[in-house]
């Protein structure tokens, strides 16, 4: 897929270092263009869409946020930790949006299977199809969120 001149910007600033220490795109040398293509096919094979990841992703930080920094069991199934830090990150996609610093982590009680997401991936799923690149620190895997939260 061609590549705008506006998502080549926005590319570079995904760059570790740039907006993250860990940068939004992993080891992933894709086009963010063609990434996010990808992603929206294949969440489009879960019968899925980005509004429903992001509302899910968005139900565990708001549910685990009563304890903050300690574990909360969450619909008998799961158990979430989220774990805030001082300040911001801004959306790299340059629309003015900035996150808290909060990493969420939900584990399945039955299956002992965990997602690590931040409160930054769900602003980016929702209003972008954005997932991060493979083997991103924080990459959600459209078929993990499907599979484990639904």
């Amino acid at each position: 897929m061609k590549q705008s001149p506006e998502l080549r910007a926005i590319q570079e600033n995904m760059q570790t270092g740039s907006l993250a220490a860990y940068g939004f795109l992993g080891m992933d040398t894709r086009s963010l263009a063609d990434i996010l293509r990808d992603d929206d096919e294949r969440v489009a094979s879960l019968v899925l869409t980005h509004g429903a990841i992001a509302d899910r992703l968005q139900y565990f930080y708001e549910a685990g946020q009563e304890k903050l920094g300690r574990a909360e069991k969450v619909d008998t199934q799961y158990d979430v930790l989220v774990e805030e830090h001082k300040g911001g990150i801004p959306c790299p996609f340059r629309d003015n949006f900035t996150a808290a610093k909060a990493v969420i982590t939900v584990t399945d009680r039955r299956s002992g299977r965990t997602l690590v997401w931040s409160a930054l991936n769900i602003h980016m799923i929702r209003a972008h199809g954005f997932y991060e690149g493979r083997g991103a620190k924080f990459r959600v895997e459209p078929e993990a969120v499907a599979e484990l939260l639904f």
